[in-house]
């Protein structure tokens, strides 16, 4: 006769998966930052790009020199402020107590371990 009470080994896998579910959203919250960071790398290039390229007058130059500036500066901003947010602070806290609960206990990354982890459309992959 089947019971209607949950079993004891229900919350634990209710919160495995909680756990998981966590971990996936703070690579996914880190992955999203590393995006941005590299995308931030060629900053100065497209920041520069209006004065090598040639313009029908220094006033034009200069326009779109100061729109590709503040264009930068709202992209740095952005990653600033991510990279500030609770959510990201929170990620950092839990790694440094994992690490000093078990320094030797965190398996680097490589980048063969996730293939598309470049690619920012990738949907997050649910586990099951």
């Amino acid at each position: 006769m089947a019971s209607n009470h949950p079993t004891q080994a229900q919350p634990a896998k209710d919160s495995a998966q909680q756990e998981e579910e966590k971990l996936a959203d703070a690579l996914y919250h880190l992955n999203q930052l590393h995006l941005q960071l590299r995308r931030l790398r060629s900053a100065l290039p497209r920041m520069l790009e209006p004065l090598n390229t040639k313009q029908p007058s220094p006033e034009a130059m200069y326009a779109a020199f100061m729109q590709s500036v503040d264009s930068t500066t709202k992209e740095l901003g952005s990653f600033r402020d991510a990279l500030g947010s609770p959510e990201t602070k929170a990620i950092w806290n839990r790694v440094n107590a994992s690490q000093k609960r078990d320094p030797k206990g965190i398996k680097q990354w490589r980048a063969v371990d996730d293939p598309f982890w470049g690619d920012p459309d990738r949907k997050r992959m649910k586990t099951e």
